[in-house]
């Protein structure tokens, strides 16, 4: 039977004092208890390792060699727990993020530019994948992902609101009109975006009143698997497309597009920082959730708000 390594570290306790009350006192512990455990550990080890008088404590010599190969061998597991939660605790170390391509490259970018500046002992590796990634099979640490509350196992954190816009081109606003109604977009040429899990193209959704959402599944003329794809389509000319707020509003901006169906826009969807739920998480991948927050919050330009 392997001891207990807290009858263990009490014995050496007792033996460096040499006295149960000063390793008691040491410990935090009882007398009583710290008696306890030494006979304990003498008989899984089926051995006296002390030798106790009303006046002293001395230690048999199957004790003295017991204290000298477990006493080192003590301080090599504090020093390796001290060291493994100095890197936990430090603001160093790798960092594997997985993000979107659009998003990541647009956005995500400077946010890790301005915090391997203020964290130069973090090393950043970054894939841009439109793909859903595995983060404890694939090795991640966080993924920025969007659309609705992820599922409960892993950690999350808003990052930043999406809405999802019905847009189009001014051109192809001039040219055809704009939808009044969910059921107009039925006569419009419209941009598609496929899933590439199961090849289906995504319904559209609209806001019906209250807290009840439209799910509307359309006939595209153009599909793409990709929304950056989607909404330089519809800055083309292509047909109307429904894509997400951070997307759609820098080009709004910059009036490439325009809005359509504002009054029936679904805003049940985020951006997330999500990782896996565990007990110990380390200082650096906190830092930066809480680094890509507070940027997002400063982004207003790519919030609607209406």
């Amino acid at each position: 039977m392997t001891a207990d390594i807290r009858l263990v570290a009490t014995f050496v306790e007792v033996a460096r004092r040499l006295s149960f009350s000063g390793a008691a006192r040491s410990l935090g512990l009882t007398p009583g208890s710290v008696s306890l455990n030494v006979r304990h550990l003498e008989e899984v080890l089926g051995v006296r390792l002390l030798t106790r008088t009303t006046r002293q404590v001395q230690l048999t010599p199957e004790g003295q060699l017991y204290l000298d190969r477990c006493a080192p061998a003590l301080e090599a597991l504090a020093e390796a727990e001290g060291a493994v939660r100095d890197e936990r605790n430090a603001l160093s170390g790798r960092l594997r993020v997985t993000s979107t391509t659009a998003f990541g490259r647009a956005h995500l970018l400077p946010v890790i530019s301005d915090f391997m500046t203020a964290h130069p002992a973090v090393e950043v590796e970054l894939s841009l994948s439109d793909r859903f990634v595995d983060l404890v099979a694939e090795g991640f640490d966080l993924a920025i992902r969007g659309g609705v509350l992820p599922v409960s196992d892993y950690v999350s954190r808003l990052i930043l609101p999406v809405a999802m816009l019905t847009c189009a081109s001014p051109a192809y606003a001039a040219r055809h009109g704009m939808p009044g109604t969910p059921e107009d977009v039925d006569r419009h040429r419209l941009i598609g975006m496929r899933s590439n899990p199961s090849q289906e193209v995504f319904a559209w959704e609209f806001a019906k009143g209250g807290k009840e959402v439209l799910h509307k599944r359309i006939e595209p003329t153009f599909v793409v698997n990709d929304p950056e794809g989607a909404a330089l389509a519809a800055a083309a000319s292509m047909g109307l497309a429904q894509v997400g707020s951070n997307i759609v509003l820098p080009k709004v901006a910059t009036g490439s597009l325009v809005l359509a169906l504002e009054e029936h826009t679904v805003r049940a969807r985020g951006l997330y920082a999500v990782y896996p739920s565990r007990r110990f998480v380390p200082r650096r991948l906190t830092a930066f959730v809480n680094a890509a927050a507070e940027a997002f919050a400063q982004r207003a330009d790519l919030v609607w708000s209406r």
